[in-house]
């Protein structure tokens, strides 16, 4: 009996203790979205209304921003790209400031087709491309299936060869189990912590008041969208046609990515005709946060 009630303690001190971890994210996430500069507009693609920031004037270059990530992602280069380039900075319908309808197609390709959507509304009929991480495979597709849209491609530390996988099989295809475990604890601080921190080449480099604001639109993701996301995921379905994609293309990679290894980076160097490959060291998956002057260097070079 004492063995039981043992039992029944620690699992009753552990669901206080999640409850109490989710209030306090959902907390600091409303003080600090609270806080953000929102210096951008909607725009309606279809069923969805994407938050988009344009500054700059030249030649377009549209961003296109990872899995969980937002406009936020480019704050570092954004204000030196806008010097010789006209650039649109966008959220992913889901994700940042673009909440999703839920009825949309948010597959990597439906992702693209929405982004070629956009530039019509927007009247750009060809731009450079960049995408980082889960939005390099959004550009990969662009670039395959509307490559009358790319003039040139970036990819940064980008997803395409393998599926996403970041539930456990349990809950996959379970919506109430989902959403219980991805407010409860993918989406909570402590974790979205750890996992901001994993990204990082050199953690001396976390800035906490980056993270605050980065984690303030993670939390505010809906479960809801995340279910839809995962059970949409087409994650490696161009893998055996990247070959086929004929885009000029450079890809940064960061020398220490410990979510995208750079053997994915030579990958992509061999499967895409003439593409140019420059690995930064001492960076990790986002080089552009962690060097955005050695970045934005190289990004130059290429651009012009």
């Amino acid at each position: 009996m004492r063995v039981v009630k043992a039992i029944f303690t620690v699992l009753f001190v552990l669901l206080i203790a999640v409850i109490v971890h989710a209030i306090f994210s959902v907390t600091m996430a409303r003080i600090y979205l609270g806080r953000m500069d929102q210096d951008g507009e909607y725009i309606t693609v279809g069923e969805e209304k994407l938050y988009i920031e344009v500054s700059g004037a030249g030649d377009p270059i549209i961003l296109i921003h990872g899995f969980l990530g937002s406009y936020l992602d480019f704050d570092a280069i954004v204000d030196g790209l806008s010097t010789f380039r006209k650039v649109y900075v966008i959220d992913l319908p889901g994700f940042g400031l673009s909440r999703a309808s839920l009825e949309g197609d948010y597959s990597k390709k439906g992702y693209a087709d929405l982004v070629s959507g956009l530039m019509h509304i927007l009247n750009l009929n060809l731009a450079d491309v960049l995408g980082h991480s889960m939005g390099g495979e959004v550009a990969l597709n662009l670039a395959y299936y509307h490559p009358e849209r790319v003039k040139s491609l970036i990819l940064v530390d980008s997803m395409g060869y393998s599926k996403m996988n970041f539930l456990p099989s349990l809950v996959e295809d379970n919506e109430f189990l989902n959403h219980v475990l991805m407010r409860y604890g993918f989406q909570t601080y402590l974790v979205q912590r750890f996992l901001y921190r994993q990204k990082l080449g050199d953690v001396s480099k976390f800035n906490r008041e980056s993270f605050h604001l980065s984690f303030s639109l993670i939390n505010h993701i809906s479960p809801a969208f995340l279910y839809r996301f995962n059970l949409q995921d087409d994650s490696g379905a161009l893998s055996g046609k990247i070959r086929d994609i004929k885009s000029r293309t450079l890809i940064v990679w960061g020398e220490k990515d410990r979510i995208a290894p750079v053997t994915d980076g030579e990958r992509f160097k061999i499967d895409i005709p003439g593409s140019e490959l420059e690995i930064i060291t001492g960076v990790g998956h986002s080089p552009m946060l962690e060097n955005p002057s050695l970045f934005l260097e190289k990004l130059k070079l290429f651009l012009k």
